[in-house]
C-alpha cells in the first residue's frame, strides 16, 4: 500500500528531577549539599532515508515518545540522559505543523529535523548552594515536555515526470525506459500510485516519475488529481505524454488533451506551470498513415513551441532517442535552474544535515515576548520560560519558593509587568504560580 500522507503525535522525554541530598563531615555536624541534576529527556528527531519509499510505517503507528531523563542521585551524580528517539521517513517528505504550515523540506539523503526538544534535568541541591542558601534543602523538578501532532506529506523526488490523461501508456513507458516494473493493462487508471524508476544513458542517470493519470479538474480532486499532482512538484521536466491512437477519428484529439493538461497544471500551481516541458506522442504504432500523425504534429506546433516526439512504448520505435532528448533536457535545466530547481545531491562521507533548533535562554524576558490575558482582576502571565521555570519549582517547599521569588525579582519580572498594564496589587498568575503584584 502506497500512503504519502500520514499524522503522527509525538513526545519528546521529559527531564529527570533533581536530588536532594546530604554528605555530613566526620564531626557529623557540618553537612554539604551533594544532590545531583537530573538527566535531559531524550529528543525525538525526524530523519529522510532513501530506504523508505512512502509513509506506509504511520498506517498504525502514529505515537513516538523519547526516553524520560533519569532523576540524578547523591554525591553529585547526575541522572542518565534519556536516549534520543529516531523516527525515519522517505527522502522528500514535508513536515507541516497543525496549522500547515511548512516546518521543513527533508530533501536529501540524512537530512534531520529535530521535532521535539527532551526536556532540561533539574538542578540537584548542590547546584544551589550560595551566600543566601548555604544548606539547599530543594531541587528542581525535571521539565515536563507537551505532546506534538505533526503532518507528514511525501513529494516523490523525481528529475522528470509523465504526465497524462489515462490510458495513454505512461506506465508502458516508464517500465520499458527504467528499472520501474508497474502493473500495465489496458484499461483506464491502471495506476494508482506514483511509480518512480532509474534510467541509465551512457554516463548519466535520471530519475523519473509516472503519476496515475490525469483527468478534468484534477486540480480541485478530481480522480484524486491534486494529491497526485504533488509528486511531480520537485520535478524539473515535465513530460507531457499524448495518445495518437485516435487520430484517425479525430484530428484535433492531440491539441485538445494538450491544451487541458496544460490547464490543470496552470490551475493546480503556476510554478509547475512554468516548468520546462517536452511532447511524448506515444502510440504510433497504431497509426498506419504516417502523414496523419505529421499533420497532427504540425498542428501542436502552432500552439506550442517545445520539442515534440513521436514513440512507441509498445514496439520501442524512437524510445532511445526519447531517452536521449530527456537527459539532454535534465541536464540542461541542472545547469541553467540549479538554484531554483535541483535537490542538491547526497555523497557518502557528507555530513549535510538540515536542522532547525528552538534554543531557550532563561534570561531573555522581554516585554515583547510576554503575553498577558486579563480575566477580571486575574492576570495570567504567557511566557514560555517563565513558565518552564515555575513548572520545574517544588512550589510546596517553602525554600524553593523563596529562591523562585528572588529569581524572577532579579530578571525585574515585576516592572516588566507594571510596564505592560498589570497594576500593583492586582492577582498574577504564572502556570501554577499565584501571587499579588506589590513593591
Amino acid at each position: 500500500m502506497f500512503i504519502d500522507e500520514a499524522k503522527i503525535n509525538i513526545k519528546a522525554g521529559n527531564g529527570g528531577a533533581g536530588s536532594v541530598s546530604f554528605f555530613l563531615l566526620k564531626d557529623r555536624v557540618k553537612k554539604i549539599a551533594c544532590g545531583g541534576n537530573g538527566g535531559k529527556g531524550g529528543d525525538v528527531i525526524i530523519q529522510a532515508s532513501r530506504n523508505l519509499t512512502n509513509l506506509y510505517i504511520f498506517k498504525d503507528k502514529i505515537h513516538f515518545k523519547a526516553e524520560d531523563g533519569k532523576r540524578g542521585s547523591s554525591n553529585k551524580k547526575a541522572g542518565k540522559n534519556g536516549e534520543d528517539l529516531y523516527i525515519y521517513v522517505p527522502v522528500g517528505t514535508i513536515i507541516k505543523n497543525q496549522k500547515g504550515e511548512v516546518l521543513v523540506d527533508l530533501n536529501n539523503e540524512g537530512d534531520k529535523y529535530i521535532a521535539a526538544k527532551g526536556g532540561r534535568g533539574g538542578r540537584g541541591n548542590a547546584s544551589f548552594v550560595s551566600q543566601r542558601y548555604k544548606f539547599p534543602s530543594f531541587a528542581e523538578k525535571g521539565e515536563e515536555t507537551e505532546e506534538i501532532w505533526l503532518n507528514l506529506e511525501l513529494r516523490i523526488i523525481a528529475d522528470a515526470a509523465l504526465v497524462g490523461f489515462p490510458n495513454v501508456g505512461k506506465s508502458t513507458i516508464i517500465s520499458v525506459i527504467s528499472n520501474a516494473k508497474p502493473k500495465i493493462a489496458d484499461y483506464p487508471f491502471t495506476t494508482l500510485t506514483p511509480n518512480l524508476g532509474v534510467v541509465y544513458f551512457k554516463e548519466d542517470t535520471f530519475t523519473i516519475a509516472d503519476i496515475p493519470g490525469l483527468i478534468k479538474n484534477a486540480h480541485l480532486g478530481a480522480g484524486l488529481g491534486d494529491k497526485f499532482l504533488r509528486h511531480i512538484m520537485r520535478a524539473i521536466l515535465i513530460i507531457i505524454v499524448l495518445d495518437c491512437s485516435e487520430l484517425e477519428k479525430d484530428q484535433n484529439i492531440l491539441n485538445k488533451n494538450f491544451t487541458e493538461l496544460r490547464e490543470e497544471l496552470r490551475l493546480y500551481n503556476k510554478d509547475l506551470y512554468d516548468k520546462n516541458y517536452i511532447i511524448a506522442l506515444n502510440k504510433i504504432d497504431l497509426i498506419s498513415d504516417k502523414n496523419t500523425i505529421k499533420q497532427a504534429k504540425n498542428k501542436l506546433k502552432k500552439i506550442t513551441d517545445t520539442q515534440i516526439i513521436e514513440i512507441s512504448a509498445k514496439t520501442g520505435e524512437n524510445i532511445n532517442e526519447f531517452i536521449k532528448v530527456i537527459n539532454e533536457n535534465i541536464k540542461l535545466e541542472k545547469a541553467n535552474y540549479q538554484e531554483k530547481y535541483l535537490v542538491p545531491s547526497y555523497e557518502e562521507g557528507q555530513n549535510k544535515i538540515s536542522t532547525k533548533i528552538y534554543e531557550l535562554d532563561e534570561e531573555f524576558v522581554t516585554e515583547d515576548n510576554i503575553e498577558i490575558i486579563q480575566k477580571n482582576n486575574e492576570y495570567f502571565v504567557k511566557n514560555k520560560i517563565l513558565e518552564r521555570m515555575v513548572a520545574m519549582t517544588d512550589l510546596d517547599n517553602p525554600e524553593a519558593l523563596d529562591y523562585l521569588k528572588n529569581k524572577l525579582k532579579k530578571m525585574g519580572i515585576g516592572d516588566k509587568l507594571k510596564k505592560l498594564g498589570i497594576m500593583e496589587g492586582s492577582t498574577v498568575i504564572i502556570g501554577k504560580l499565584v501571587f499579588e503584584l506589590i513593591e
